[in-house]
């Protein structure tokens, strides 16, 4: 079979015309004979067209990787990343506390060090009375105070290292000691802030005389701890068991009301009694000076129903029987011949007078 032709296309004749064109005037310049044409191209033999522009080189198709499947054994890379951080953190952690203990014990070795120097050592105690502002004098000296201070253990081993609350409690073993408190005035020196007690009354402990404070403890002895003049003396109170403080406050806020009464008006009244006894009912049995008897005066109106039993003993004593009948005393006459144990005034209308048997 034969093949067909190919047609020409226009634009490359057109091109070959151009190049005839230009070559022609080339010839006829140079005086050279004129050539014969070039045999025409066919589309079979045409020369590749040319571009301005480089071709873009074909990329060769990547090929995929078949994926794999992880072992499930093996860890991911995240748990392998969290693995690792969480080492990291355990391992700063655990260096941040050894040089936090390193540092708390170097430092208690510093403190123990100049804790137990010389510049430390107790050169003197500060002894101050809050009540000495108010005018009272103190039952202690400063001098006794500090030697109490200077015996202890704990402060033997320097200020710096001295226990204040134990030195506080041997302070207060002292029976005059109501309230202490010790600080420290670096580097050597300590204050100690005394509250004394402060006696009120005087009271009988077994064969002694002993003072009384407000909260009804006793303490210290009438020679060496009180300051006032003479008072009467309380009997009665409770040496022990429980709630025994409790009654004795109770007991002394009875007596403070009985001397207040007593010497309220003129002439004072507490001159003329040489004990008060309480009874386990709190009642007051006041016993006069000059062995002349006892008065029972109850728990209230003490002046009153004691100038009774007082005009009683003065008419007795004087052997007034008129007297005696006026104040409503019956058997006056048996009155005057005996010896007056007590005059019972709990009802000042009608008193009651024991004798001795």
């Amino acid at each position: 079979m034969e093949e067909e032709p190919a047609e020409p296309e226009p634009e490359e004749e057109e091109e070959e015309e151009d190049e005839q064109e230009n070559d022609a005037p080339e010839a006829e310049e140079e005086g050279e004979p004129e050539k014969r044409p070039r045999p025409r191209r066919t589309a079979k033999t045409r020369a590749p067209k040319r571009s301005a522009t480089a071709p873009v080189p074909r990329q060769k198709a990547v090929r995929k990787e078949t994926s794999r499947r992880r072992d499930p054994r093996q860890p991911s890379l995240f748990s392998r990343m969290g693995q690792e951080n969480g080492s990291r953190t355990a391992t700063r952690t655990i260096g941040s506390i050894l040089l936090t203990l390193l540092a708390i014990g170097g430092m208690i070795i510093l403190f123990q060090f100049f804790a137990a120097s010389r510049f430390f050592a107790l050169k003197g105690v500060d002894v101050v009375w809050p009540a000495a502002q108010r005018g009272v004098p103190p039952l202690l000296s400063a001098r006794e105070v500090e030697d109490a201070v200077r015996q202890l253990d704990t402060v033997k081993r320097g200020v710096l290292k001295a226990d204040l609350e134990e030195v506080r409690k041997e302070l207060m073993r002292n029976p005059l000691m109501r309230e202490v408190e010790v600080a420290r005035l670096l580097p050597d020196r300590l204050r100690v802030s005394v509250v004394e007690r402060r006696p009120v009354a005087l009271a009988r402990r077994d064969s002694s005389v002993v003072c009384v404070d407000d909260d009804g403890v006793m303490f210290g002895d009438r020679t060496s701890h009180w300051r006032g003049g003479d008072v009467p003396l309380i009997s009665g109170l409770a040496e022990g068991g429980e709630g025994a403080q409790d009654i004795n406050r109770r007991l002394i806020s009875i007596y403070k009301k009985l001397m207040a009464d007593l010497d309220q008006g003129e002439p004072p009244l507490s001159s003329q009694i040489d004990e008060i006894r309480f009874d386990k009912d709190e009642d007051v049995r006041l016993v006069l000076t000059g062995n002349r008897g006892a008065v029972l005066v109850g728990k209230e109106d003490f002046r009153i129903r004691l100038n009774v039993a007082l005009d009683i003993l003065a008419a007795i004593s004087r052997k007034d029987l008129e007297t005696l009948n006026v104040l409503r005393i019956g058997d006056a006459e048996r009155l005057l011949s005996g010896k007056i144990n007590y005059v019972n005034v709990n009802d000042p209308k009608r008193p009651i007078i024991g004798l001795d048997e």
